[in-house]
């Protein structure tokens, strides 16, 4: 068996460090394995035997010569299954499986990823690899995929062994986000919403974790509003696990159609998670592992933060349950022993 995992930006954006537990528990399992893609960064997950093979991107006049090349290059050891981990490499993977006659595993992260999925569901080769049982549903569902084509392959995060949430007794409570700094993330509510906190005299730091098109926006905001006392701006970062440890909370202050990483993350370290809704997660269960939002307008949010600072102790107890979800759930090594059995 020869595998080959592809991954585009966003994927790598969204799930550098998964992908990266992901590699070495695949090396465990005697899985000899490539990585492909045209963003240089994926050089970062390369160890021992895993390989890298970081090509041009795929588009325009010169898609099909670049292909070519590609497909040259792979062939000393020709991949007999392809995995794109999101849709962002769909083509690329199921021009390379072409190519090799090998197997396509199309990863399934998304609604996006759901979408672009669908247009391949009539190809026999192809199987499904879902992040989870919600979004293995969209397929099946909505798609009319066939289950014995899906296979859901939790993603692995490690977990804490105890609870970061509200443990420093004294300390001024510390939220986290790590959205994107772009329209649909919600962020401006946020910063509405600790407003709101703050004139009720409340206190707290607030840490906006990453970049995007809208941060000279929200930094208005926090000037604006007379913010800067209670939030800070920290550039993106792929090892979050200091930052959770040292937090309370993690909010995530908007629906996503994508599967939400950072939450499953979060609540590995022990963290109290504060998200709004979604379609695509098993692992968001209100009032048991997360406080679900009951809308994403900036009153809801204040408020769901309000009844986390006030009852602190169920916080607490949340935040172990979400922990003990992640430990029993979304193992690393559960993760890399069932995509093997996959491959």
């Amino acid at each position: 068996m020869q595998a080959l995992l592809c991954v585009d930006r966003f994927a790598y954006d969204r799930f550098a460090s998964i992908l990266r537990h992901l590699c070495v528990g695949l090396v465990d399992q005697a899985i000899p394995l490539r990585i492909v893609g045209s963003d240089p960064r994926i050089e970062s997950l390369r160890l021992g035997p895993v390989q890298a093979v970081v090509h041009p991107p795929i588009a325009g006049l010169t898609a099909g010569r670049r292909l070519d090349r590609l497909l040259d290059s792979l062939s000393a050891q020709p991949p007999t299954v392809v995995h794109a981990v999101s849709c962002g490499t769909y083509r690329t993977a199921a021009a390379i499986t072409q190519e090799f006659e090998a197997d396509l595993v199309l990863g399934v992260t998304s609604l996006r990823d759901c979408e672009a999925a669908g247009s391949l569901r009539q190809r026999g080769d192809v199987h499904f690899q879902a992040w989870s049982e919600a979004l293995a549903g969209v397929l099946e569902k909505r798609l009319g995929i066939e289950r014995a084509r899906i296979e859901v392959v939790a993603p692995g995060v490690p977990a804490a062994t105890k609870a970061a949430a509200f443990a420093h007794v004294g300390r001024v409570p510390t939220f986290v986000s790590t959205s994107a700094f772009e329209n649909e993330s919600g962020l401006d509510r946020l910063l509405f919403a600790v407003h709101k906190l703050v004139e009720r005299k409340t206190e707290l730091q607030v840490f906006l974790i990453g970049e995007g098109a809208r941060e000279r926006a929200l930094r208005k905001i926090v000037r604006t509003k007379n913010l800067s006392g209670h939030v800070a701006f920290t550039p993106r970062m792929e090892d979050l696990s200091t930052v959770f440890g040292g937090a309370d909370a993690f909010v995530h202050s908007s629906s996503s159609p994508e599967f939400p990483a950072d939450t499953l993350q979060a609540m590995g370290m022990g963290l109290a998670v504060l998200t709004g809704s979604d379609e695509v997660s098993d692992h968001h269960l209100n009032g048991e592992t997360a406080m679900l939002l009951a809308d994403d307008s900036a009153d809801a949010i204040a408020d769901a933060i309000d009844r986390l600072l006030r009852d602190p102790t169920s916080a607490q107890q949340m935040a172990a349950a979400g922990m003990e979800y992640v430990r029993r759930n979304h193992g690393v090594s559960a993760m890399a022993e069932k995509l093997a059995a996959v491959y």
